[in-house]
Formats: C-alpha cells, sequence, structure tokens
C-alpha cells in the first residue's frame, strides 16, 4: 500500500485531493504545509509514544501533573476481556491506537454490549495510521483503556479546551462544546480570549465566552506538556472546578484543515519556524524508560 512505501507521495495525493492543488514540501508556507512536512521529516519516536492513549499516562506523571489524570479503571489487550460487570454505570472506552475509537457511556444499563464489544474488535484491527497516512500511528500497540466518564448523566460532556502549541508556547485556543450534539461549535481564540477570525464558525460566533477560573493554569499546563517539540495540540478538559488531560495531538485534522481561510493558513503557519524543528535532534524529555 502505497501510505506504507511512500508516505511522501501518498500525503501529496491525500492534500491534492482535498484541496485541488499541489502539497509545497519544498518551501511549504501555510499551516498545513508545515504539518505535512513536519509529519514526514520529524523523528517520530515519541510522538508515537505521546500519542499512544495509555503509553502517554507516564509522560503526563514524569512531569508532575498525576492530578490531571482521568482516572483509569482498566487495561485490556482484546476486547473479549472486557467484563461490564467490573466496570461503574458510567465509563468511557478508548482504543489506544487511533482518533475517535471511543465508547462513552455514560449509562451502562442502557449499552447495547454485544454491539460495542463487535465495535471494538473491528477498531482493534484497523490500522488507523492509512485513513490519512499518519505514520506515527502504525507503531503503537493496540489496547484497549477503561477510564472514568467525565459529563453528565444526561450524557452531556464537558467543553474541550484545545491548545496549539508551537515551539513549546500556546498560541492558540480552540473550544469544543456541545460535542455529541448536532450544534457542536469549534471556535478558534487567542490567549487574551478573543476570537480569531480564522474560521467561519469562529467569525460568526456572537455568543459570550467566559474563561475557566482555571485558564492560566491550564496554559502552563500546556506550555509544560508541550515543551520540546516544534508543534503540538494539548487537549484539556475543565470539569467540576478541576483541569483534566485529554490527549496529544501531533497530526489534527490529518493536517488537513479545510475550514481555514487562506489568509489564516499564512498566519498561523508564520507560528512555526522549521528551521528549529527536532529534524535530527535528539529529544529526550522522560527521566525513565517508558516500558512497551
Amino acid at each position: 500500500m502505497l501510505v506504507k512505501t511512500s508516505p511522501e507521495l501518498a500525503s501529496k495525493l491525500i492534500y491534492f485531493k482535498t484541496f485541488k492543488k499541489r502539497l509545497n514540501l519544498k518551501n511549504p508556507k501555510t499551516f498545513n504545509e508545515k504539518l505535512m512536512w513536519l509529519k514526514l521529516n520529524e523523528d517520530d519516536s515519541l510522538k508515537t509514544i505521546y500519542t499512544d492513549k495509555y503509553l502517554v499516562r507516564q509522560y503526563i506523571q514524569e512531569l508532575g501533573y498525576s492530578n490531571i489524570l482521568i482516572d483509569l479503571y482498566k487495561v485490556y489487550e482484546n476486547a473479549e476481556e472486557i467484563d461490564f460487570r467490573e466496570l461503574p454505570s458510567s465509563f468511557v472506552l478508548k482504543c489506544t491506537h487511533g482518533s475517535g475509537f471511543n465508547i462513552i457511556c455514560s449509562n451502562k444499563e442502557n449499552l447495547d454490549k454485544e454491539h460495542t464489544i463487535q465495535q471494538i474488535k473491528k477498531w482493534m484491527k484497523t490500522d488507523y495510521s492509512l485513513h490519512c497516512c499518519e505514520p506515527h500511528y502504525s507503531k503503537i500497540k493496540a489496547r484497549i483503556i477503561a477510564e472514568k466518564f467525565l459529563g453528565e448523566s444526561d450524557g452531556k460532556l464537558p467543553t474541550d479546551y484545545k491548545f496549539h502549541c508551537f515551539h513549546g508556547e500556546p498560541k492558540i485556543i480552540e473550544l469544543i462544546f456541545d460535542r455529541g450534539t448536532a450544534q457542536t461549535k469549534s471556535i478558534l481564540f487567542d490567549l487574551n480570549w478573543d476570537i480569531l477570525p480564522y474560521d467561519e464558525h469562529s467569525l460568526s460566533f456572537k455568543e459570550a465566552i467566559v474563561p475557566p477560573e482555571k485558564s492560566y493554569e491550564m496554559l502552563e499546563i500546556a506550555r509544560k506538556l508541550s515543551s520540546g517539540f516544534t508543534y503540538v495540540r494539548v487537549d484539556l478538559y475543565f470539569y467540576n472546578k478541576q483541569i483534566y488531560f485529554g490527549e496529544l495531538t501531533f497530526t489534527p485534522d490529518a493536517c488537513l484543515f479545510t475550514d481555514l481561510f487562506e489568509e489564516a493558513e499564512y498566519i498561523i503557519g508564520n507560528l512555526i519556524d522549521l528551521a528549529k524543528s527536532t529534524k535530527r535532534k535528539s529529544v529526550k524529555m522522560l527521566k525513565h524508560k517508558i516500558d512497551f
């Protein structure tokens, strides 16, 4: 398959299919182009570990943030190991090796357990890296984790705060709220919580947003978690007055942001200095060896 044999060519084809123009890897300028360049040129060994939804927990602990980890109930090697009787009434099941491979259960009594098992079996057989050519996903060991459910009994999920970090500095805050509903919104803000008119959704958004009371602390966490990386998106939640860690994402939207205005693509692209990338550099961010 082309994604395996030539990730660069596969990326060029995916990019052209999405944007109807060629991907410029020789002199990338836009946000998407530079994300593609980073994906194809930087050492992805640490990115693989920190994308893994189970192994990344050790990284968070190493940096002294055990308090923001969502409670972990169980780790499974395959779907057949899942015993719903030992799980609480609400929980989340996540496959560690992909994006969107989640079962969100707010009430176990309403869960179709057989369908859930079959769905997870399908995900466990899936090489997520093949979807849009994201090679670092192919090296993640497929496992299933059961975590505490953050949300209300009616299934409503907390606001998702995504901090886009460039060279260890958060620059853009993306809010995802009303997740899981037809009214899901994704709005971009600067660090002063002023709306960035970078896409149609943000430009037309008129609601007042009050920053979470621990917004400064969230920025500091994003700054520390992103240290050492050219670009990474740090996802956090603020729920019941507490900060929780979501995930680290190095190739958001598979490096294919389609909603950004053209000018915004260049503005955000300017935040990435490829001359400072970690290509050919050894980035060591853990005190101890992570066991696979």
